[in-house]
Parts: structure tokens; C-alpha cells; sequence
């Protein structure tokens, strides 16, 4: 039964993306013509367009649906395979007659494809969870070590039935056998196993390294394949990688998700698209009309700047609209309750947050993010850099104009350890646990905290 989906599961489902393909190319005729009638002048983009599909997809294994992997994977995969595909078919109509093929009609079929190859993957991921939760495509292992580490994989994979591996027991050398897991005997014992129904073995890290060798010689020889489960501290960050010196493999422990190009691309580019729209459609008249009333209310420039540390602690000219008349004080101050240095309109500024508006410009300039940890005055910075746990930590990644920290209602004047620790706890799970929809999720949050209104907003 394995066999059979691991055979046919491929084919059709390449087969279920050149439907959805040729689906979204009709459609895409159908918007821009209002009929499916194609001229003649669209076949040989048209034969080019079905054929690099396929093979694009089968060379790349799209269908290999990992057993432990996000929703959130399935979609930017297939998001990065559209944007190939469709770049390869641009190359190839250039060759062609581009003329034959208008402009708006080769706008909604990109845009068409990037929807509905998404929503096709994402789908068959749901589906292919449930298949899995209810007893098929399933794999069945053994852990070897009976200990926490044997233990936690046991715990998540009872819960998660959707990976689709089925725990059979333990092997392991122990003294005391605890009911919620079940022993199996000795490592010794292990070796007399029939593993003809098995097709995973986990060992733990603590198992003997001699030993790790003659269970990977067992395994080689009845095809099953071998995990191991390393002895991690539970500080380390959830991103590892192996790379090789020469032939000697060496592990990144501390990677963070947005150590990589492709993640680094996608926030770039929302935060290009998200900041270039407030500028030109908010921005664009806001400025003027608050930058007449902070003028008329009191003397100085309608920008306050000042120096924060940024990405790999260096300092960049953080913008704000000034909300205080001006004082020797606000690189070294922080606005508290009542203080008689906020204006009037800085007083409805910092409530309503549009003080910040002006980081757009920041951010666009590419020494801020949309969403990233808060950039603190270089003074409170050197004040709690070497008193809070990991701090340095929090600019390992562009700060932003917002954060899960002020999403959570973290906000205004540090008063004192417990406050910024409890910021930069929130930053390092941030930069920890980084994904597109996280960030989408701290703006939705941040909009409705502002609406709510805080105490600390003064």
C-alpha cells in the first residue's frame, strides 16, 4: 500500500497542477476577452507553457509533501516555483511572438497562476494531513534511548498523527521502564528485531557512538532509514544546518529563519511594497498637514531624528514627527505622564502612533523593516546591554516600526528590568520564529492596539 501512493501519488498530483494550469490559462482569456477562444498566434506559447510545467515540477520533487513541514513552507514553495516557471516561459515567448499575446491577458495569468498554484499545494497538503491522521501513507519507527529525548518524540508524534509515523516502542538500556512508554527491551534485543515492517529509526544522541555504528550497519542492511536525535539545549534556536569543512561536518545551532536569501527577498520585497503604498497614498498628504500644525504650535523642524542602533548595532537616523518643543533632553529623556514638553498635537501624535509614520521613509531607505524589535535610544541600549540576558541578540535583524513587543502592549517609557527583559524576550522569540504570516499577524495587532488606545501611549 506504501508502494502504490509512493508511485502514483506524483503523477497525479503533477497531473492535478496542469488541470489548475490549464484551468487559470482559459480563465485568464475568458477576463481579458470575455470568451475561452484562443487565436492562432497563442499555440506555441500555449504548447511551451503546458510543457516546462511538468517538467519543472518533477525536477524540483513539488510533490513531496514533508511529513513535519508548515502550511506556511507549502505556500512560499509555491510561490518560488510560479515565479521560476513564469520567468522560464517569459525567456522562452521572448523567443516568439510576444506581440500575439497582450499585455493585460500575461498580467492575469501570472497573477491567476500565483493564486491558484498556491491554493492547489496548500490543499493537497490539507488533504494529504488528513489522509496521513487517518491511517494512510503512514511510516513506523522505533526509538532507540530510553530517555527525554526519546521521550519528546514519542509525546509529539502520538499528537501530531497527521506526520504520519507510527511508534512502535523503545529500545533501550534502563533500569526503570515508565508506563506512558513503551519498552521494548534492551539495545541488545534490538538486534534480534525483525525490521522488515519498519521504515525509521530514531536514535538518541546518548546512545553509545560505537554502538550508533553497528545500529547504522543494521539499518543499511534492511533499508530503514536512521534519525538522529541530537542533545540540544532547550535556549537553542529551532533553525539548524549542516555544512562540511572538508569531511568534517560542522552544525549551525544559532541560525535564525531570516539568515536566509529567500526569506531575507520576501521581507525585503513586502517591505518595499508596504512602505512605497503609505508613503504615496497616506504619507503623501499627511505630512503637509501635520507638518503645518507642529510648525504653528511651536519653533523647530517638523522631523525629529536621532541616532539608534540598527542591524548589527550600527546606528542609522531613526525619523519621527517631533512631538516636543525643543530640549536638551530627548536623547537622554524619555516622555512620561504629563510631560511638559509634549505639545498638544504631539500628545494626540504619540497617542494615535502617527508619530511614527515617518520610519516609512526608514524603511524604505532600508535601515528598518516593517515588523522587527523596536530601535531603543543608544543611551537605554548601553544602559541594559550587558544587565539583560541575550540582548545583543534582538539586533541580530533590522529593528521596525512595529513589534511583537508593542503588538503585545509593550509600549512607551522603560521604567525598569522587568520591562525591557520582557521586550527582549518577545524580540528573540520574533527573530526566532520569523514567517511571512507572523509578520502580517503583528500588523493586524499593532492596528488593533492603536484603536484600543494604552495607558503607556504618552
Amino acid at each position: 500500500m506504501r508502494r502504490r501512493f509512493n508511485k502514483y501519488f506524483p503523477p497525479i498530483f503533477i497531473l492535478g497542477e496542469v488541470t489548475v494550469l490549464l484551468v487559470v490559462f482559459f480563465g485568464a482569456l475568458y477576463v481579458v476577452n470575455g470568451n475561452v477562444s484562443m487565436d492562432r498566434g497563442f499555440t506555441v506559447p500555449f504548447i511551451v507553457y503546458l510543457s516546462i510545467w511538468p517538467i519543472l515540477s518533477a525536477l524540483n520533487k513539488d510533490y513531496k509533501i514533508g511529513r513535519a513541514v508548515s502550511y506556511y513552507r507549502t505556500f512560499k514553495k509555491a510561490f518560488i516555483s510560479v515565479f521560476i516557471f513564469v520567468s522560464l516561459i517569459s525567456l522562452f515567448w521572448l523567443v516568439f511572438d510576444l506581440d500575439a499575446l497582450d499585455r493585460s491577458f500575461l498580467l492575469s495569468l501570472f497573477l491567476f497562476l500565483f493564486l491558484w498554484i498556491t491554493i492547489y499545494r496548500v490543499f493537497v497538503h490539507i488533504l494529504l494531513d488528513r489522509y496521513r491522521t487517518f491511517g494512510g501513507n503512514i511510516r513506523y519507527a522505533l526509538i532507540l534511548g530510553y530517555d527525554k529525548l526519546g521521550f519528546d518524540l514519542y509525546k509529539t508524534l502520538k499528537q501530531k498523527p497527521h506526520y504520519g509515523i507510527r511508534c512502535q516502542g523503545f529500545y533501550g538500556n534502563t533500569d526503570s521502564v515508565v508506563s506512558n512508554y513503551p519498552f521494548l527491551g534492551s539495545i541488545a534485543d534490538f538486534f534480534k528485531e525483525d525490521l522488515s515492517k519498519i521504515d525509521l529509526l530514531y536514535v538518541s544522541d546518548k546512545v553509545d557512538k560505537e554502538l550508533l555504528n553497528k545500529i547504522t550497519n543494521r539499518a543499511d542492511g534492511e533499508l530503514v532509514k536512521v534519525k538522529l536525535l541530537p542533545d540540544f539545549g532547550p535556549e537553542m534556536t529551532k533553525v539548524f544546518s549542516l555544512r562540511r569543512f572538508g569531511d568534517i561536518p560542522v552544525v549551525d545551532v544559532n541560525n535564525l529563519p531570516l539568515d536566509t536569501v529567500a526569506n531575507q527577498a520576501i521581507k525585503r520585497g513586502f517591505d518595499v511594497v508596504f512602505s512605497s503604498a503609505m508613503i504615496i497614498f497616506i504619507m503623501s498628504w499627511l505630512y503637509p498637514i501635520l507638518g503645518i500644525i507642529i510648525k504653528l504650535e511651536s519653533k523647530g523642524p517638523i522631523l525629529f531624528k536621532q541616532k539608534r542602533h540598527g542591524k548589527d548595532n550600527r546606528w542609522f537616523w531613526c525619523y519621527k514627527f517631533r512631538t516636543m518643543v525643543l530640549n536638551d533632553d530627548s536623547d537622554s529623556k524619555w516622555a512620561s505622564p504629563n510631560d511638559p514638553r509634549v505639545t498638544r498635537i504631539g500628545s494626540f501624535l504619540r497617542r494615535t502612533s502617527l508619530d511614527e509614520f515617518p520610519q516609512f521613509f526608514n524603511v524604505l531607505l532600508g535601515t528598518m523593516s516593517i515588523v522587527g524589535p523596536r530601535p531603543h535610544p543608544i543611551s537605554l541600549n548601553e544602559a541594559y546591554f550587558n544587565k539583560v540576558e541575550k540582548f545583543a541578540k534582538r539586533h541580530a535583524s533590522k529593528p521596525g516600526v512595529t513589534g511583537l513587543a508593542q503588538a503585545m502592549g509593550y509600549r512607551g517609557e522603560i521604567r525598569d528590568f522587568h520591562q525591557m527583559s520582557s521586550r527582549v524576550r518577545l524580540d528573540r522569540f520574533y527573530l526566532q520564529n520569523w514567517s511571512f504570516l507572523l509578520d502580517v499577524k503583528i500588523i493586524v495587532l499593532t492596528v488593533i492596539s492603536i484603536l484600543r488606545g494604552t495607558e503607556n501611549a504618552y
